[in-house]
Parts: C-alpha cells; sequence; structure tokens
C-alpha cells in the first residue's frame, strides 16, 4: 500500500505582492471599496461591506474591513486561488503568513524605542516588527464574517475555511458576527486563531494592584 504523502505549501518562500487598494468614496452607502490588482471593484467585498453599514459597522470599521480583506485578497493571488474556493488550507497557511511575515516598514523617531521592547515603567510593550495576535485576530474575524456572509446568502464558499471555535459552522449564534463587536457566547479559541498573550510578570498594573490594596 503507497505511502501517504502531503504537499505543503512553503509559505516561508510565498511572495505576496502590495498590489490592490482601498479607495475612499464619497458615497455615504459605500465609503470605502476594495480595488483589485487591476484596479477592478471587488464585488464580493463591497456586497459585504454594505451588508455590514446596514448592522451599523460605522465607517472606520468599514475601512478596517476593507484592509483586512484587502490582505486575504493578495494572499489567495499568491497562492493562486479564488476567495470562493480557499479552504483551510489557505485558511491555515495565511495566519502562517500572516504570523511571519513583517509589517510594511515605518519611519521612526530616533528615540523612538526598539521594535517589541517592553516599557519598564508601563509594562506596555512597543509595536513589533510582526503582527501582533491582536491583529492577526482580527483580521481572521474579518475574514471569516465575509465567508460566512456569502455562504449563508450565496451558497459559497461550502465550509469556511475559518471554523469557528466551539461550535460547527452550520447554525452557531455568531453567524456574521462584526468583528468590532464582542461574541454574544465566547468560544473557545478557534483553529488558527492567535492566542492572547500574557501580561508581562512584574508590569506596571500588576505592582499597582498588589502595592495600593486595601489593608
Amino acid at each position: 500500500m503507497p505511502e501517504h504523502s502531503t504537499t505543503v505549501r512553503d509559505v516561508a518562500a510565498l511572495k505576496v505582492a502590495r498590489v490592490g487598494r482601498v479607495e475612499k468614496s464619497d458615497d455615504p452607502l459605500q465609503p470605502f471599496r476594495l480595488l483589485d490588482a487591476d484596479g477592478t471593484e471587488v464585488a464580493a467585498v463591497s456586497e459585504f461591506l454594505h451588508h455590514m453599514l446596514a448592522d451599523d459597522a460605522s465607517p472606520t470599521s468599514l475601512r478596517s474591513y476593507a484592509y483586512e480583506l484587502l490582505a486575504w485578497v493578495r494572499f489567495l493571488r499568491a497562492v493562486d486561488v479564488p476567495w470562493h474556493l480557499a479552504s483551510r488550507v489557505e485558511a491555515r497557511d495565511f495566519a502562517l503568513w500572516l504570523k511571519t511575515t513583517k509589517k510594511p516598514p515605518r519611519r521612526r523617531r530616533p528615540d523612538a524605542p526598539a521594535p517589541g521592547s517592553v516599557n519598564p515603567v508601563t509594562g506596555k510593550a512597543a509595536p513589533g516588527e510582526n503582527y501582533a495576535a491582536r491583529t492577526r485576530r482580527h483580521a481572521r474575524a474579518v475574514i471569516r464574517s465575509f465567508d460566512e456572509y456569502h455562504r449563508e446568502t450565496h451558497g459559497r464558499p461550502l465550509i469556511n475555511p475559518f471554523p469557528q471555535g466551539g461550535a460547527a459552522d452550520e447554525g452557531n449564534p455568531n453567524a456574521h458576527h462584526n468583528p468590532m463587536k464582542p461574541f454574544r457566547q465566547p468560544p473557545r479559541r478557534a483553529p488558527t486563531s492567535p492566542r492572547s498573550p500574557s501580561r508581562p510578570r512584574g508590569s506596571f498594573l500588576t505592582r499597582r494592584s498588589t502595592t495600593c490594596s486595601p489593608g
């Protein structure tokens, strides 16, 4: 019997081009649009953003959703997979890519703290060179909501590539969940969802609660 073999995508060698863009408009019913590498509006994203606007999402939230979906569209273009055919393999590889890729370089002040360093007084970490877990969780939530909307409205994708933690995709109470709002019933951590980072020991808040406790 032949040995089972699996081809694993080399995410480290993947070249994700920074093509496409998010465009602001003067249309109050469509304040932001996602344009692909050819400058064509991505209709599936526009429909989702229109749905989220009807769900009382703010323009700031819609802008955030559009940029998260831009990263997903760029990644899928690099692996040559249409969004409605993306599987949990693509979801896994996107999570790995987002975890390991470095953010675009930004101009920093000469006296700015080193990326990822922790302030000894406040215990707060400076932004690192890679995307933080919170950012990656938000990206996952947005893309899952996008896919879930289209899965229930149009029947594709057949299976959401980003499964919900603690419940089956079908009939869960957080379908079309607004990533800017809390879950109604927070489930356990979903597959490919980053873990919440623990607070550094000896941080300002920890010392303050110990020093200022009554008695």
